[in-house]
């Protein structure tokens, strides 16, 4: 029996509608939900009153019980078989009242008396991937995604010729190469099996994907190895763990440990941006749960590069650049929030290079006790123990899909569900405090495979895949064990602490379930009998196999699984020679113009239409950032938070990358964002040998020498850390940003985007980057990349691309070394980048109130607009400018006055078209 439940505000329009009928031009839009529910038996009045008054009960809603769809009205819903996440909140819901009900759906309703309302709709608000639109009200005959499942296939690869192997291994969505096929075959041979299944097939595609096995990077030298043995070189002492766990781990202060990591979902948020980029942020913060034996996370942070706005998706049925942008706030707004970590740095990027795939990372920061920062390995007879949410046909494939460039379908979306990861976040922190966790991982890439697979590996592991609990009725065994559901968590638990792990999973409301055991033979074995119970495999000693498995999946010794990664030779770094362009005359009035289009640019303007959606204040341990200024709020350069009671000590963040600077030389532009990074955390207060990195690299396959530039890209970032004893601690490579479209192949540009991590002991020594006095003096400093070369006004004046300036790493290390001993003299100081010095002078006015009368040497348009992407601005008093050293190379700019502007040559160019360009153009472009 389905009833469905409509929620219409009374009164004043939600604030959504409103906002939607703004972007789509129609002022009389409404916006409402409604809700299907399935029960197991026909309710009665009295208990559909009750989900009435549930429903309805916020102030200025009334929720109506079986209101059909209405002529001016449309509905979008998800598609048949995509599990809403909606509904086991409804479920729960009707357990609460008393009433039984196995299944829920949410449909959004559109408004309007627009005739063309549904067109308007199919055209900018579904994704039909994923979505359905209805004119007319759906009849469902169910709600649950039945499912179903198959025993596992069987395959004889001793009698399969070539053609056969290579066909095997792409059917069904599978990536396996021919090479890897044969080793397959070579283990069907070694452990005498008479057959292979579609199991094992499905398990060794994840496992030897580039997205588990970096198989890109080790083809090429075991490019990871070179940055680990890099950041093993430099000795620091704050180091405790790196390329080893989830996440880095660095020490911090009091005994506690600071966790970093970043990872991207470019495949998934190409399809569907919201569940994409909701899945991203809900990752990474289960990568710092999941980080030695549990960290609490205190912040995220993320990026998105995207299409041009305006430009259609080069891929017919995919969301454009505009739809992905704002179902990207919508997504990051809502994980984020609803997890309760404050925004440290949110920034979106419009590129054409990333029209097919965006760029789509989200990171995280986490704290934890150092005695407890360290991966732990399970013990043979230990429990494997699946938390969290269900299982379910979603995500299948996204690993291997997604390394190898491949196509992929709404089947690779994985379904985020904040809410299930809130309950298990403090469940996660008792358990480690009550002693109940041997070791613990997430599950996210490769599902379950994955998770078991890792963890399992010092000890051998076996689990029942019909013990998982699943979101369909019943799903084939490799599905359960490729699912990549996500807010699930693996963990091993020792027998003896299960009763009290089990009572601290149940105050917490965290689904769990006992799936298998840690052996202690070396093997990796899943099977699926529905026989078994969890009582049967608690009753096993000594993680002993039992001796009816039912329907066999793989028992593969774990010294079988490798598989050796076919080297790729390269040529040697590329080299590209560009023409060395000049900087054009221009008067103080085209410079003007030329400044309203620069603030314009999605690199410079304000965000603050999607970073104000973000909450930056939870949990009370932001110190700075990530905006600042008392007038209007600018993007800050660094983050800084406290995230210890009663302890001043601070960690920052600062991130750098500039698509522009890749795109034209990805080895040049890797200087520039590692001194750009770096230099960021010296002026905010930190020392260089408290710095640390994590990497994230977004590389094409496909494009030409984007092999050479890879390797000489990882090399040049190898060299810097030895050169400045700065560690990376943790990242991560997507080398499949090659993509096939309808217009042809799009590559986006060999890059790495860096994160940095540092500490300081006591927040008061952070610097402000407000300007502060009148009458201080505005100085640039820092190396000087005075060039057009990647700049936004470059490309506003269509110059053609040139050489990017080098920056000296003696004259740069001298720069560091001044920077941390006057630093405590400024009165303010800003990073320098997009936009130039006069983007910068832009916002600092804006964000202070105050003025500037720019000096007449700094009046020319190279001065104004060249990007000092290692330099700074800083505010110091007169005194102290005519003190500083040589190093810093500080010229001065202006003087600080009372009178707002930006004023050069006595013509004031913050005009009001500046500002409304600077605050409106990105929000407009987003309409």
């Amino acid at each position: 029996m389905i009833r469905k439940f409509s929620v219409i505000h009374a009164a004043d329009k939600a604030p959504d509608a409103v906002e939607a009928g703004r972007v789509l031009g129609l002022a009389d839009l409404e916006i409402f939900r409604a809700y299907y529910i399935e029960f197991d038996t026909d309710p009665g009045d009295t208990q559909i009153a009750e989900v009435c008054a549930v429903l309805g009960a916020a102030a200025g809603v009334i929720a109506e019980p079986d209101r059909p769809l209405r002529d001016d009205e449309v509905q979008i819903t998800y598609r048949n078989g995509v599990v809403d996440n909606e509904c086991q909140s409804i479920v729960t819901m009707c357990s609460l009242l008393g009433i039984s009900a196995c299944a829920g759906k949410m449909a959004t309703i559109y408004r309007s008396s627009a005739p063309d309302l549904a067109s308007r709709l199919r055209e900018t608000r579904v994704n039909p991937t994923i979505e359905e639109l209805h004119v007319e009200e759906p009849r469902y005959e169910t709600l649950l995604p039945a499912g179903y499942q198959d025993r596992a296939e069987h395959y004889d690869l001793r009698a399969a010729d070539e053609e056969g192997l290579r066909e095997l291994g792409t059917a069904s969505g599978r990536n396996l190469s021919p090479e890897q096929m044969r080793r397959i075959r070579d283990i069907q041979v070694q452990t005498g099996a008479a057959w292979t299944t579609d199991v094992l097939l499905e398990a060794l595609d994840a496992r030897w994907s580039d997205h588990c096995a970096h198989t890109t990077w080790k083809s090429l030298g075991n490019l990871l190895k070179k940055l680990a043995d890099a950041s093993a070189a430099t000795r620091n002492p704050n180091i405790i763990s790196m390329f080893h766990d989830n996440a880095g781990v660095w020490s911090f202060y009091d005994g506690q440990a600071i966790v970093v990591k970043a990872e991207t979902h470019n495949g998934p948020s190409a399809i569907s941006a919201y569940f994409g980029q909701l899945t991203k942020v809900g990752g990474v913060l289960r990568d710092i749960l999941g980080t030695g034996l549990g960290a609490d996370p205190i912040g995220n942070f993320e990026y998105t590069a995207l299409g041009l706005p305006g430009s259609a998706a080069p891929i017919a049925g995919r969301p454009a650049a505009r739809e992905l942008a704002r179902d990207t706030i919508r997504a990051v707004k809502e994980y984020g929030n609803t997890f309760g970590v404050p925004m440290m740095s949110s920034r979106m990027s419009f590129h054409p290079a990333y029209r097919a795939k965006p760029f789509a990372l989200g990171g995280s920061l986490g704290i934890l006790p150092s005695e407890l920062a360290d991966k732990r390995t399970p013990q043979a007879g230990d429990l494997v123990v699946l938390i969290g949410a269900l299982t379910g046909n979603e995500g299948i494939h996204g690993a291997s899909a997604s390394s190898a460039g491949a196509t992929m379908d709404v089947g690779a979306v994985q379904i985020g569900a904040p809410l299930e990861q809130v309950k298990f976040r403090k469940a996660l922190i008792d358990l480690r405090d009550a002693g109940c966790l041997r070791a613990l991982t997430d599950v996210g890439g490769a599902g379950l495979n994955s998770a078991v697979g890792e963890i399992g590996e010092p000890t051998g592991v076996w689990i029942n895949t019909a013990l998982v609990p699943l979101k369909t009725a019943a799903l084939p065994m490799w599905r359960i064990l490729l699912s990549e559901s996500q807010e699930r968590m693996l963990l091993a638990i020792p027998p003896e602490a299960h009763a009290a792990a089990k009572r601290i999973l149940d105050r917490h409301q965290t689904r769990s379930a006992v799936i298998g055991r840690f052996s202690g033979n070396g093997r990796y074995c899943v099977f699926h009998n529905l026989s078994q119970t969890e009582d049967d495999i608690l009753a096993c000693q000594h993680g002993d196999m039992p001796d009816e498995v039912g329907d066999r999946g793989f028992d593969v010794p774990y010294a079988l699984l490798e598989f050796d990664v076919p080297h790729r030779a390269t040529s040697g770094t590329p080299v590209r020679r560009l023409p060395d362009v000049q900087w054009p005359t221009m008067g103080i009035g085209e410079m003007g113009r030329l400044l309203a289009e620069v603030v314009a640019d999605g690199e410079v303007c304000s965000q603050h239409y999607a970073d104000s959606q973000y909450d930056s204040t939870v949990q009370g341990n932001t110190r700075h950032g990530p905006r600042y200024g008392d007038a209007h709020p600018a993007r800050s350069g660094y983050w800084a938070g406290t995230p210890i009671d009663g302890c001043p000590a601070a960690a920052v963040v600062t991130t750098a990358f500039n698509p522009w600077l890749f795109e034209i030389d990805p080895v040049a532009a890797l200087r520039h964002t590692f001194c750009d990074a770096v230099a960021g955390q010296v002026l905010a207060g930190v020392d260089l040998a408290d710095i640390c990195l994590c990497d994230n690299f977004y590389t094409p396959h496909q494009s030409e020498s984007w092999a050479e530039w890879l390797v000489a890209m990882v090399d040049e970032l190898a060299a810097l850390v030895r050169r400045f004893g700065v560690p990376v601690l943790s990242g991560k490579d997507s080398s499949a940003g090659s993509i096939a479209t309808d217009e042809g192949m799009v590559h986006v540009p060999p890059a790495v985007f860096l994160t940095a991590l540092g500490k300081l002991p006591n927040a008061d020594g952070l610097v402000s980057e407000q300007w502060r006095g009148l009458g201080n003096v505005v100085a640039l400093i820092g190396p000087r990349t005075p060039s057009p070369a990647g700049t936004v006004a470059a490309r506003k004046l269509g110059l053609p691309d040139s050489q990017l300036d080098p920056i000296g790493l003696e004259a740069f290390s001298r720069y560091l070394g001044a920077l941390a001993g006057h630093r405590g003299r400024f009165a303010s100081g800003v990073r320098l980048g997009p936009g130039g010095l006069m983007s910068a002078l832009v916002q600092a006015s804006l964000a202070s109130g105050l003025g500037i009368d720019v000096v007449e040497g700094m009046s020319g348009i190279g001065s104004m607009f060249a990007e000092h992407r290692a330099g700074a601005l800083i505010e110091v008093p007169a005194d102290v400018f005519a003190s500083l050293p040589p190093e810093l190379d500080a010229i001065e700019v202006g003087r600080v006055s009372a009178s707002a502007g930006v004023r050069v040559g006595g013509e004031e160019l913050l005009t009001p078209l500046v500002r409304e360009n600077w605050l409106e153009s990105f929000a407009r472009s987003l309409a």
